[in-house]
This record gives C-alpha cells, structure tokens and sequence, in this order.
C-alpha cells in the first residue's frame, strides 16, 4: 500500500478538477499554444514559475511533452518539471 502526503494528495485533486473544466500544461500536446489562466500550488513555488514569465496572462507554446515538459515563453526556451506543470492552468489559443 503507498502512503501519500496531505500535499500529495491535494496536488492530485488539483490535477482532476482541472482535467474537467481546463488544460494544464503537463496535459497539453506538442504544438499547443496556451494562454496561462491560474497558477495553484505553494506560493514559493508560484513565485518561482512567475520568475521564470510563467504567469497570468503569459503565452505559451509546448515545443515538448515529455520530463521535463520544454516550452517557449516570450522567445525563452526552458523545461518545466511535471509537478510544476500541473500547477499551471491554461486555456488552449488558436
């Protein structure tokens, strides 16, 4: 039997409740362009993805899907591990 922390499993309900309404990065395919919407997770955690330009209103473009997922962000080039990326939540852009 596997033992979960409280954060593990709340990480996991973040990552089913936005399989209903949202995509989250770690779920999006090569290719997609997305628009990030919400940043959930621990606010060190938001801040580092903030630094990095993973924030609100950010586009983003998955160059990757893999570990780490590779994405692009205003011209940067960068990986995101999967934990991170199921803390980013984005809608698909055309």
């Amino acid at each position: 039997m596997k033992f979960r922390s409280r954060r593990a499993v709340a990480k996991a309900a973040a990552h089913h409740e936005h399989e209903i309404g949202c995509t989250s990065l770690c779920c999006a395919k090569n290719g997609q362009n997305l628009c990030v919407t919400r940043l959930c997770g621990g606010q060190s955690e938001c801040a580092k993805l903030r630094e990095l330009g993973v924030r609100e209103g950010a586009r983003v473009t998955v160059l990757q899907h893999g570990t780490p997922i590779l994405i692009r962000i205003d011209g940067a080039r960068f990986g995101i591990g999967q934990s991170a990326a199921q803390n980013v939540l984005c809608d698909i852009v055309n």
